[in-house]
């Protein structure tokens, strides 16, 4: 693979159409700048993310694996007046860098950044009872399946649901795999697959965070 290109490329279409605005490029800075791993998406990819926000008209987003909150920007800035995003930090370090940037980013009133486990937090949320109209896993793969059948029960006909880095460079055709990132993103490939209350697609991407791929499910009628 040629990494060097995928990374023009990605920096072309970027400053093409002027995806980068200072508040997030202030906050991959704080990324960096804090020592936390450089796992946030793409430019590209956040704008991908953004764009499936306004198409599923989402009023109420859940994110799990906030970092520093630069995908929560991007999702947070696709919703309207009245529109909220949960996003769910297990490091209380990255979710108070991430509240930061936030707040920088004007967004304290669409925004809520829990700290805790995942499991844990979306089994509290089961008191609100919420109606999910995007929800979006970056986090442990090993929990995927988890937190998919969490999202599934919360949401509606025409909800979308999204799992990153499920390609991860390749990995995932590897069956005999021990890792545990590709044995919980082959487990969740092959349970949406055989959903049939969502129609799924895998995106594979390549760019600055080299090869790897967005799994896309949207709740149909068997909900």
């Amino acid at each position: 693979m040629n990494e060097n290109l995928f990374s023009k490329v990605d920096h072309y279409l970027s400053n093409l159409f002027k995806l980068e605005d200072d508040i997030l490029i202030n906050t991959e800075k704080s990324i960096r700048e804090q020592g936390m791993p450089e796992h946030s998406v793409s430019a590209n990819q956040g704008q991908f993310l953004h764009l499936m926000a306004r198409l599923c008209n989402a009023r109420r987003i859940v994110e799990v694996g906030t970092l520093g909150g630069y995908s929560t920007i991007w999702l947070a800035r696709a919703l309207g007046e009245d529109g909220k995003l949960t996003s769910i930090e297990v490091d209380p370090d990255y979710a108070r860098v991430a509240r930061k940037n936030i707040e920088a980013a004007g967004l304290t009133d669409k925004v809520e950044i829990i700290t805790g486990d995942a499991l844990n937090v979306l089994q509290n949320l089961e008191g609100e009872n919420p109606q999910i109209d995007l929800f979006f896993m970056d986090a442990d793969k090993p929990n995927y399946v988890n937190y998919f059948r969490w999202a599934l029960r919360h949401s509606r006909k025409g909800s979308v649901i999204l799992a990153d880095n499920v390609i991860r460079e390749g990995k995932v055709l590897d069956e005999n795999s021990t890792d545990e990132k590709v044995k919980g993103v082959r487990e969740y490939l092959e349970m949406v697959s055989n959903c049939s209350k969502v129609t799924s697609s895998v995106l594979q991407q390549v760019g600055l965070k080299e090869y790897d791929g967005l799994a896309i499910s949207v709740v149909g009628d068997g909900q």
